[in-house]
C-alpha cells in the first residue's frame, strides 16, 4: 500500500518533467523526440525519484508524508506570506528553466555547449545531488516543502547525519542536481540559469532561518555549531 502511494506521488512528477523536456525538444525546429541525453536523464533521475520515494514511504513514512504537501501550506501551518509567494515564483522559474533547456540545445545555442567530460561529470552530479537530497529528507522528518509551524508534530532540531555538516543539505543536493542536469543535457546557458535558483535558495534560507531562530528552541545554538549552510567552509 505504501509503495503504491509512493508511485502515485512520484510518477506524475516524472511525467511532468518528461513533458517539459521532450515536448519542446520534439516540437522545436531542428529538435527530436529521440533525444538520447534526455531519455537517459529521465531514466536515471526519474528512477532515483521513484525508488527513493518508495524507500521513504516504506522506511521513513513520516518523511515521505511531510514531502507530499504543496508549495502553499494550510492556513493553520502559519506559513509566512513571503514564503508562499516566493515558493510559487520559484516553482514557475524551475518549470521555465526546464523548458528552456531543449529550446537552447536545439534552437537558441546561446553559449557553447559543454564537452563530453563535463557532460559526464554533470550526469554524475545529477545522481549525486538527487541522492543527497533524498538522504536529507530521510534524515529529517520535518523537511517540509514550505516554512511552516510544525510544533504540533513535535518539531525539533535535527543536527546529525548530513545536518551535522551543513544546515540545508536538501537545498545543496537539489542545486547540485540542477547544475548537473544542465551540463549533461548540453546547455551551458541553463547552467548559468542555476544562479537564479541559487539566489532564490539563499533568499528562502534567510526567511526559513529567521523563522526557525524565532520559533524553534535550540536552532540558534545549532546554527552556531554548524556554520555552513550549503557547502562546508564556503557558504
Amino acid at each position: 500500500m505504501r509503495v503504491w502511494k509512493s508511485l502515485r506521488a512520484s510518477l506524475p512528477m516524472v511525467a511532468v518533467l518528461a513533458a517539459l523536456l521532450l515536448v519542446p525538444a520534439g516540437l522545436a525546429p531542428g529538435g527530436t523526440w529521440r533525444w538520447t541525453e534526455a531519455w537517459l536523464f529521465l531514466g536515471l533521475y526519474g528512477g532515483l525519484a521513484v525508488v527513493g520515494s518508495a524507500l521513504l514511504a516504506v522506511y521513513r513514512p513520516e518523511s515521505f508524508e511531510v514531502r507530499q504537501q504543496g508549495v502553499v501550506a494550510a492556513r493553520e501551518r502559519k506559513q509566512p506570506l513571503i514564503d508562499a509567494v516566493g515558493s510559487v515564483i520559484y516553482a514557475a522559474y524551475l518549470a521555465s528553466w526546464t523548458v528552456f533547456i531543449p529550446l537552447d540545445v536545439f534552437r537558441l545555442h546561446l553559449l557553447p555547449e559543454p564537452g563530453l567530460p563535463l557532460r559526464i561529470a554533470g550526469l554524475a552530479a545529477t545522481v549525486a545531488g538527487g541522492s543527497v537530497a533524498m538522504l536529507a529528507v530521510a534524515q529529517n522528518r520535518f523537511a517540509a516543502p514550505t516554512v511552516q509551524d510544525q510544533s504540533a508534530d513535535g518539531q525539533q532540531v535535527v543536527d546529525t547525519g548530513l545536518y551535522g555538516v551543513v544546515r540545508h543539505p536538501l537545498y545543496a543536493g537539489n542545486l547540485l542536481a540542477f547544475a548537473g542536469a544542465a551540463l549533461w543535457l548540453g546547455s551551458t546557458a541553463a547552467l548559468v540559469g542555476v544562479l537564479g535558483m541559487l539566489g532564490f535558495t539563499l533568499a528562502r534560507m534567510h526567511v526559513e532561518e529567521s523563522w526557525l531562530r524565532a520559533n524553534l528552541p535550540g536552532y540558534a545554538a545549532y546554527a552556531g555549531r554548524v556554520r555552513s549552510r550549503l557547502i562546508p567552509f564556503l557558504i
